[in-house]
């Protein structure tokens, strides 16, 4: 039996809200997941955000996640 947020779904639909989920940790902590974050300027910090969260409405839209 699969779930998410104690719902039963299917394996597809587990499958995309977890791949949203790691793209808002990503976008909300890059620190924790890029290696080399902390060490960039401020500047280089904002463009990979802004990219980062291009991607992300992208995949949502793909994925077909309402956040």
């Amino acid at each position: 039996m699969i779930h998410y947020n104690k719902i039963k779904v299917s394996a597809k639909v587990k499958a995309k809200h977890e791949v949203s989920d790691y793209l808002m940790l990503l976008f909300n902590k890059p620190a924790e997941h890029i290696k080399d974050f902390e060490t960039l300027t401020f500047k280089d910090q904002e463009e990979i955000l802004k990219h980062i969260s291009l991607f992300e409405d992208r995949i949502h839209k793909l994925l077909g996640v309402k956040i």
